[in-house]
């Protein structure tokens, strides 16, 4: 399967681009719960700096349609997805909004594809959406095309793959991940005690 999605991808390289972010786009749509795995299969037919910038571009698209669905004609049928957590949410949302919407990008407050719902239900205006989107979504898709990419690399090998050289190389990644949710707390604290304006 990877072999033929590769031949695809050599002899049609911007249909290919333009699939793979229909699809991520409509996979975000009914809510599917595991697109961190797309990119990790994009990484592994693209490359790392192609599929880097694609699935970035695929992550903020898909984000920017579901909100606005949940806006419109979905509303309800996301509404019964996301309404348990609405609640718990709604106090730190309303507390920084921007903040909020980078920060749960970060934290698993909720699963990744309420965070794109429930702000539309919680008053967000679009630009902030799409602003905190474009800039939250960076790490973990940069760690899973990383994560792609070093795959595709050890399939492709003749050779046993050293599994302490791909740890070395992917340390400092996971390390930064990890850190991220350290550095949210620390934004949204911040964000409580900044004066007002």
């Amino acid at each position: 399967m990877r072999g033929s999605a590769q031949l695809f991808v050599e002899t049609n390289v911007l249909l290919a681009y333009a699939v793979y972010i229909a699809l991520f786009v409509v996979l975000a749509v009914v809510l599917f719960p595991a697109q961190l795995w797309i990119i990790v299969f994009g990484a592994m037919l693209f490359g790392f700096w192609p599929a880097l910038i694609v699935s970035w571009a695929a992550t903020v698209a898909s984000a920017t349609v579901v909100f606005l669905l949940a806006r419109g004609v979905l509303a309800g049928r996301y509404k019964a997805k996301a309404g348990k957590y609405l609640a718990r949410v709604e106090q730190g949302f309303k507390r920084d909004q921007f903040t909020w919407m980078l920060a749960v990008r970060f934290i698993p407050v909720v699963p990744y594809c309420i965070s794109n719902v429930a702000p539309a239900f919680l008053g967000a205006r679009l630009k902030p959406f799409i602003a905190a989107a474009a800039v939250g979504v960076v790490p973990y898709v940069t760690a899973y095309t990383f994560a792609g990419a070093k795959a595709a690399g050890v399939l492709d090998a003749d050779a046993p793959p050293d599994v302490a050289s791909m740890a070395a190389e992917m340390a400092p990644v996971m390390l930064a991940v990890a850190a991220l949710p350290l550095a949210a707390l620390l934004v949204r604290r911040f964000g409580r005690r900044a004066p007002s304006a």
